[in-house]
């Protein structure tokens, strides 16, 4: 015989259970770690409903902030998040849903993003996390390791035929900020997240993101934090006026030599290159963890502004759950 639970029986069996799930967990630490009021002071400016009589009271900035983490820490589009939210307890405890409270159509988080874009907040926001895991004393800032990752759009690569037909007229179902590139002879079209990240940390201090025709080299000044004594990266940054800019300031060159045609590296450099690379590998954590357990795979949205937003809170996502590990191995 089956027994039939009621939904308060089930709730508190819920409640009294030992076990949690890893999504649980993940949540957790991100909630524990984030300082949500300091982020909805970024983004209560954007409140421009008139507080009268009547009508439906606005969803708070931290649910939808809640919301924004949850959507990307386990990959959902704005209607799967709906969905998700309607299924799963956890996620309504996360973003701090009561049963008496409706949950937010997919509209809610679209609209919140477009915002977000609009107003130009994710800087201040990425800033905010940033400086929330200063406090925790986990960034050394002595050695920044840059490396950039190509993100395929989902759109088909554009002929020139067709960018200028799109000049004429425009369509938003149609990304005609995606670029295409190609690498290693495979050819790719989309864009590129370009990350600085702290050595001793892992922690990513800066990033940008750009068409994937972009070339790395050219994002280099621009990931950099300032304060670092030393640069690591691969082959694709060597640049000799950027090396003789960062002796002059003392800061260490760890970019990998590059062979040319009619110059092949020395057994000396070679050498070197091992060793840079050693050190050099470490940014690569950063993009696994994007691949592995955010599961970023392609870019949806149609254009650079909306995929930007996806790439900041992919980093910021993978900042969070990293502090909350290296803060786990410090009280260890």
């Amino acid at each position: 015989m089956i027994t039939q639970l009621s939904l308060m029986d089930a709730v508190l069996s819920f409640s009294r259970r030992s076990k949690t799930s890893k999504a649980v967990a993940t949540l957790s630490q991100i909630d524990k770690l984030v300082n949500w009021q300091a982020l909805v002071n970024i983004v209560q400016g954007l409140d421009k409903t008139q507080r009268g009589k009547g009508g439906r009271p606005p969803i708070a900035f931290e649910i939808k902030l809640k919301m924004l983490f949850l959507q990307y820490t386990f990959n959902l589009s704005d209607e799967e998040l709906e969905d998700q939210l309607i299924d799963r307890l956890t996620f309504q405890q996360f973003v701090g849903l009561s049963f008496e409270q409706e949950i937010p159509d997919f509209t809610t988080i679209w609209k919140f993003k477009e915002a977000l874009v609009q107003n130009k907040l994710m800087d201040r926001i990425f800033s905010s996390i940033i400086a929330q895991i200063e406090l925790e004393g986990l960034i050394l800032k002595k050695d920044t390791m840059v490396d950039a990752t190509i993100i395929a759009s989902d759109n088909k690569p554009l002929s020139k035929k067709k960018r200028e037909a799109l000049e004429q007229r425009p369509s938003t179902q149609i990304d005609t900020d995606a670029q295409s590139t190609e690498k290693n002879g495979k050819k790719y079209f989309g864009y590129k997240g370009h990350i600085g990240v702290d050595v001793e940390s892992k922690i990513i201090r800066k990033r940008t993101f750009t068409p994937a025709n972009v070339h790395d080299s050219q994002e280099l000044e621009n990931v950099l934090s300032g304060d670092e004594k030393s640069v690591w990266a691969d082959k694709a940054y060597p640049k000799q006026k950027d090396k003789k800019a960062a002796r002059a300031m003392g800061i260490y060159y760890g970019v990998l030599d590059k062979a040319s045609r009619n110059n092949p590296l020395s057994a000396k450099q070679q050498k070197r290159n091992k060793q840079k690379s050693s050190v050099r590998a470490g940014v690569e954590h950063a993009f696994g963890f994007m691949s592995k357990k955010l599961k970023v795979t392609v870019l949806a949205a149609k254009n650079k502004l909306r995929n930007a937003l996806r790439f900041d809170m992919w980093c910021i996502v993978y900042n969070v759950c990293r502090a909350s590990f290296l803060l786990k191995r410090k009280t260890a």
